[in-house]
């Protein structure tokens, strides 16, 4: 009888994990720059959607139970859909062509920022990369970041604060030429949180990995 009991129990613990009942994204092949369409639905809360390439817009934290949105993808790119700990599912799109974003073409850039903490009393500091006028020759209409917290963006003498995974929190942006210098800043407390580990005894720590998608005005062709 306690056996029984048990496995009842074992059951009813298994049949309470979450679980993805539709994953699709579509196309599976599309020319580099253009958009998929992503559709899914789940049992529970706490769905998570990741692709190991960075995609415009910016992937959310979490998503509802059921959805459809549309990501602009620049390289083959692998969707991860799951519960963590539960159910998951991936789903490939191959991406052939050159962006308009290239090398030497005008269209959204992603730029990649590392940086380093030097103290758990203040944020990390990154690099600053540059994006000349060929690739942006225009104003700024959009800026993008993938990161799960607030980052502020110094560029043209403006700080343009980023929400979580996603674009400005005070819009519209400045009116400014999208070429030009970048770089980021985690502030406050969060920055201070992100360099918890580092310090005069414990010595620097990498900074999370940041991208950054810029996009700027571009000539008709």
């Amino acid at each position: 009888m306690k056996r029984l009991g048990l496995l009842l129990l074992i059951m009813t613990f298994v049949a309470c994990d979450p679980t993805i009942k539709k994953f699709e994204v579509t196309p599976d092949s599309v020319q580099c720059g253009k958009e998929v369409t992503i559709e899914w639905e789940g049992t529970g809360d706490g769905l998570h959607l990741d692709a190991d390439k960075p995609v415009t817009p910016a992937l959310p934290t979490t998503l509802p139970k059921q959805g459809t949105r549309t990501e602009a993808v620049t390289k083959t790119t692998q969707f991860s859909l799951y519960y963590p700990g539960a159910g998951h599912r991936e789903k490939t799109v191959t991406v052939t062509g050159t962006c308009p974003g290239g090398p030497g073409g005008c269209g959204a850039q992603v730029l990649t920022f590392t940086g380093q903490c030097f103290s758990s009393a203040q944020g990390p500091s990154y690099i600053t990369l540059n994006l000349g006028t060929a690739v942006a020759p225009g104003n700024l209409v959009d800026l993008v970041s993938d990161a799960d917290l607030p980052v502020h963006v110094l560029h043209a003498g403006n700080e343009i604060a980023l929400g979580a995974g996603g674009g400005p929190v005070f819009p519209p942006l400045p009116v400014v030429p999208a070429a030009g210098d970048y770089t980021i800043t985690i502030p406050g407390l969060v920055g201070q949180k992100v360099c918890a580990d580092s310090g005069p005894t414990s010595g620097t720590t990498d900074a999370p990995v940041i991208h950054i998608t810029v996009t700027p005005t571009c000539p008709k062709p």
